[in-house]
């Protein structure tokens, strides 16, 4: 599929304001997380490279909240019906849904204060997995 959006100030551009907003607060928690990730557009998303890797993409498609996707990129094979190995989420806040790819939403503005230092740490667990 071919990428709509050269860079990721189109892909902002492109955002309904109110959804603009969640996708910049998603970004500044991945920020946050690892200011060296390349932020790139892939899957007409933000999308974070490390050493070469794609390691996380924003997904705001839908109607439902901004969400951050985890994975390791379309190299490593995926088993959608195996549990994940992975033990950096103490506070449960990821949606798995294969051993590689999990899901984190982006909690309402009320509640993201509260939950942002264990947003940040799962992101650098996440990040640190081989």
């Amino acid at each position: 599929m071919p990428e709509r959006f050269a860079t990721v100030a189109d892909y902002l551009d492109a955002q309904p304001q109110a959804r603009r907003a969640d996708i910049e607060s998603m970004r500044a928690v991945v920020r946050e997380a690892d200011p060296s990730l390349t932020e790139v557009v892939k899957w007409n998303s933000p999308n974070y490279i490390l050493d070469g890797v794609d390691r996380l993409t924003v997904n705001a498609a839908g109607k439902g909240p901004v969400r951050l996707i985890l994975h390791f990129g379309t190299e490593r094979e995926e088993d959608k019906g195996a549990a994940s190995s992975f033990t950096g989420d103490p506070d449960g806040l990821l949606t798995w849904h294969s051993d590689i790819r999990a899901s984190l939403p982006l909690p309402a503005d009320d509640d993201l204060a509260a939950k942002r230092p264990a947003i940040v740490w799962v992101i650098r667990a996440w990040l640190a997995e081989p």
